[in-house]
């Protein structure tokens, strides 16, 4: 995520001197008592929790947030507690705006944060309508909900996959894998080769977030088809349900996201996830911790 704040480094240090001063004459003329951190950014703990857990490296963090711009315009807000948290791996590449991963690193498990962002930690020179300004400064409020383990997500989406094939009242669906349904819509034809380990097949396929009725990805409107060499795709759940596939077979997928995009980093706000793809940022459209739904019709198996 550095194409956002791509300027030549005079630039990029002119404007962080800029940030610094803005963010400290704010600071200053709103009486804040905060404490400003090596990275940049000031914060201030309204609810401490000394006892708690502390979140470290490669932790899966739960969060309320609520992000304003400095003069109060509302970028966006999650802050319903009705609501499960929303999730992201405290990494490098776990979360954009980053001010909020380095800021985690401060933070225990029920504590609530507020973060004074400089825009060079949060989105740069990038712009989204009237939502997002370039250079804006950021006030984020945090309340950090949860810690989970790799095992909790997982059986979090295994279990909204088990719920979403109830609503739908769905049969056939065989587990190939872990966390991997695979249910055979139509049959192919068994007078031609089965795909195996290696097979190279192509599809048309449309593939969708969990519940959504909308692509997120299609082969048909461009007529393009992929292939796929079974057991050498990156995405896990193409190796195990393109696997003892044949020619003319429709498939449907469900899949948790730790077979499919589980390195999609997370964005706040989501809405501009899809500009950012647009813009040649390289990010998936799929966001993480999502199941997704796949349905493919098996062009030919060689």
């Amino acid at each position: 995520m550095t194409s956002c704040i791509d300027e030549s480094p005079s630039e990029i240090e002119l404007a962080m001197e800029r940030d610094d001063l803005i963010l400290e004459q704010y600071i200053a003329s709103n009486n804040i008592v905060a404490t400003k951190s090596q990275s940049g950014y000031y914060y201030t703990k309204t609810v401490e929790k000394p006892d708690a857990e502390q979140f470290e490296n490669a932790d899966y963090i739960g969060v309320y947030y609520e992000i304003k711009s400095l003069d109060g315009q509302l970028i966006d807000s999650y802050m319903d507690e009705t609501k499960e948290p929303k999730i992201f791996k405290y990494s490098q590449d776990g979360l954009w705006p980053i001010a909020i991963t380095y800021a985690s690193g401060l933070a225990n498990v029920g504590e609530e944060l507020t973060v004074y962002s400089p825009s060079y930690l949060a989105f740069g020179n990038y712009s989204y309508e009237a939502l997002i300004l370039q250079s804006s400064n950021l006030v984020i409020k945090l309340k950090y909900a949860a810690k989970y383990t790799i095992e909790d997500l997982m059986q979090r989406e295994e279990a909204m996959i088990a719920d979403y094939i109830a609503a739908e009242q769905l049969e056939g669906f065989i587990e190939v894998a872990d966390g991997v349904y695979v249910r055979t819509i139509t049959a192919g034809d068994d007078t031609k080769t089965e795909s195996k380990l290696g097979s190279n097949v192509s599809v048309d396929f449309e593939l969708f977030e969990l519940g959504s009725d909308d692509p997120v990805y299609e082969s048909y409107t461009n007529n393009t088809p992929t292939s796929v060499v079974v057991g050498n795709s990156g995405l896990e759940f193409l190796n195990e349900s393109l696997f003892e596939v044949l020619p003319d077979q429709k498939i449907e997928v469900l899949s948790t996201s730790f077979n499919a995009y589980d390195e999609s980093i997370q964005i706040f706000p989501a809405v501009i996830r899809e500009d950012l793809v647009n813009m040649g940022e390289q990010i998936d459209l799929i966001k993480p911790f999502t199941p997704i739904r796949f349905e493919a019709e098996v062009l030919s198996v060689n």
